[in-house]
Parts: structure tokens; C-alpha cells; sequence
């Protein structure tokens, strides 16, 4: 029986994939940061699975004595083998940079990085021992589009994904394989992890006035979760898997248009989609020459194409008027 450690297992896509793993044969073990207080998700993903499938680990990534035992326990039950980690612990900070201290900055990149590494680093020895393993990182759309007043979300993520990049070269002699997956926005209870930094007068009153309905609303418009989850389990279980795979037709049209269109382009659409305060240039599609057009054009078509539904493109399109 294959074993997996999933981190922030007790809800969103890490409950939804290790529910997917037990019933598929693996043995999960759920890394949960407080399971006195998560008890009624813990019982949720016990009582979904096979008997004995699901084992509940008490896992601080901010902690490394919290690590150090949790991953000691995993592999004293696996006879030293572990074939994979899913590092999926994280929540975000949401507020404008200016308005954020020090301790928000760093308790940020403390969770979403820092623990990411810490728990990579306790699982290591034994996967390159026994010449296998895979690392599945959980990453974001942050890191292809612009994401004003979660700067410090996106830092983490794209910290991330430079780290995986020399992990996995790094890894490939000892068999074992990293991969970076990047889902987009799903109704999964991300809201519910939002540390949100908002202070009384402060200049950036706009901005939150643009952003914290979309974040709120979540539920209405976020992807079904499950639309995650498969692409999540196949990365951990499949062969031959990319590093990088973008769940989504948002994260696959900005990972798109990050490939083929400027910073000004990606952030033009971005405020577009959230009605944010505009900057004092490139306002409107009026702005754009007709070279700029045909170029938007082409990546409308790329993206169209790129995608595994033409919809994709529509956002882009329809911002710049092209359809």
C-alpha cells in the first residue's frame, strides 16, 4: 500500500484528496495543526474513508518539533518508506503592502514557504534512501497574474515555485520528483483563511472596496472543488506527470498570457475583472495602438486554442473588446 503525507489535510482540497487517495488504496496520513479544534473534519474524513485508511498526525509546519514528530510517526508506520508529500498548509494575508507590518509579512512567508521547506526537508532522507518519492507543492494563480493586496500570498508562491524549479533538478538522480500545481479560484472555504489587514483610514480604501467582494463571494462564482481535486490526485499518483500543471481555465489563461503578453497587458485584465482604481496610463482599450490589438488578438487566439475550453479566452476578449 502506497503512503502519502498531506499538510493542512483538514479541509479544502487536502480533506478532498485524501478522501480521493484512501478510497483509491493509499494510506493517507492527514497532517492537521490543531485536531481538537478541526475534530468535526477530522470524524468527516474518518468516517468517508476505509477503515484505517485516514490516520490524523498532529502537523505545525511552523513548528519544527511539531515536524520533527510528526513525520518520525509517519515512518514508523510505513517501515521508513513515505511515496509522497503533498504540501498543501497555507492561508493568506489580504491587505494592501503599505498597510502591512512586519509580523504579517513574516508569519505569511513563515506558513507558505518556510513550513513548505521545513517538512520537504524531514521527508527527504528517506525518499532519496529508498530512490523514490514524489513532492507535490500547491502553488496559485498568483504566480501568473497580478494579485493587488495579496502581495504577500503571491511572494510565497512565487518563492515557491523558484525553489521547486532547483529542488527538482537537484532530486532527479535520486528518483525522486517534484511537482508545482497551480489551481485557481474554487469554492473551497479560502475565505475562511484570509487574514485580512484593513486599518482605519487607510489610502488604499479603493482597492478593498474592488476586492474584498470578489474574495467574499467565493462561493458563487469559485470553481466545484472537485474540478481540483482530480488534477491533484493524478499528480501525486501519475506517471510521467509535468512539473507544472495549471487547474482551470483562469490559471491556464494567465499562464498563458504570462508567456506571451507584458506585465501592463496581464494587469490591465486584472483590473478589469475586478473593477479596480486605474492607474494614471493605459486606462481603457482606446489606449492601444493597432499594433497592440493584433497582438491581443493573437493571444486571445493562443489562449483559445491553449486551453481546453475556448471560454477561456472569453475574459480577455471581451475586456479588450475583441469579441
Amino acid at each position: 500500500m502506497k503512503s502519502v503525507l498531506i499538510t493542512g489535510a483538514s479541509g479544502g482540497f487536502g480533506s478532498d484528496v485524501a478522501l480521493e487517495l484512501a478510497r483509491s488504496g493509499w494510506h493517507v496520513f492527514a497532517g492537521i495543526r490543531d485536531i481538537g479544534k478541526a475534530a468535526h473534519l477530522v470524524e468527516r474524513l474518518v468516517d468517508h474513508a476505509p477503515p484505517g485508511a485516514i490516520i490524523p498526525v498532529v502537523l505545525d509546519v511552523t513548528q519544527q518539533d511539531s515536524i520533527d514528530e510528526a513525520v518520525a510517526s509517519v515512518l514508523d508506520a510505513t517501515d521508513g518508506v513515505l511515496d509522497a508529500l503533498l504540501n498543501n498548509a497555507g492561508y493568506s494575508v489580504l491587505g494592501a503592502f503599505e498597510d502591512l507590518d512586519d509580523t504579517d509579512c513574516r508569519a505569511q512567508m513563515e506558513t507558505n514557504f518556510f513550513g513548505t521547506l521545513a517538512v520537504t526537508r524531514a521527508v527527504l532522507p528517506a525518499m532519496r534512501v529508498a530512490q523514490r518519492g514524489r513532492i507535490v507543492i500547491v502553488s496559485s494563480n498568483a504566480v501568473n497574474a497580478p494579485h493587488p493586496l495579496l502581495t504577500m500570498y503571491a511572494a510565497s508562491k512565487w518563492a515557491l515555485e523558484g525553489w521547486a524549479e532547483g529542488l527538482a533538478m537537484e532530486l532527479s538522480p535520486f528518483g525522486v520528483e517534484v511537482v508545482v500545481v497551480q489551481p485557481g479560484a474554487h469554492r473551497t472555504p479560502f475565505a475562511n483563511h484570509v487574514q485580512f489587514v484593513q486599518p482605519t483610514g487607510s489610502a488604499y480604501k479603493k482597492w478593498l472596496d474592488a476586492v474584498l467582494p470578489s474574495v467574499a463571494d467565493l462561493d458563487e462564482w469559485g470553481r466545484d472543488p472537485a474540478l481540483a481535486t482530480k488534477p491533484i490526485v493524478e499528480a501525486i499518483c501519475n506517471k510521467g506527470v509535468r512539473f507544472r500543471c495549471a487547474v482551470g481555465e483562469d490559471v491556464q489563461t494567465f499562464s498563458a498570457l504570462k508567456s506571451m503578453a507584458p506585465y501592463e497587458t496581464r494587469a490591465f485584465v486584472v483590473r478589469s475583472i475586478i473593477n479596480a482604481p486605474a492607474p494614471n496610463a493605459f486606462t481603457d482599450k482606446e489606449n492601444l495602438n493597432t499594433t497592440e490589438r493584433h497582438v491581443l488578438e493573437e493571444i486571445v487566439a493562443r489562449v483559445a486554442a491553449y486551453a481546453a475550453d475556448s471560454r477561456a479566452g472569453d475574459i480577455i476578449a471581451k475586456t479588450f473588446g475583441l469579441r
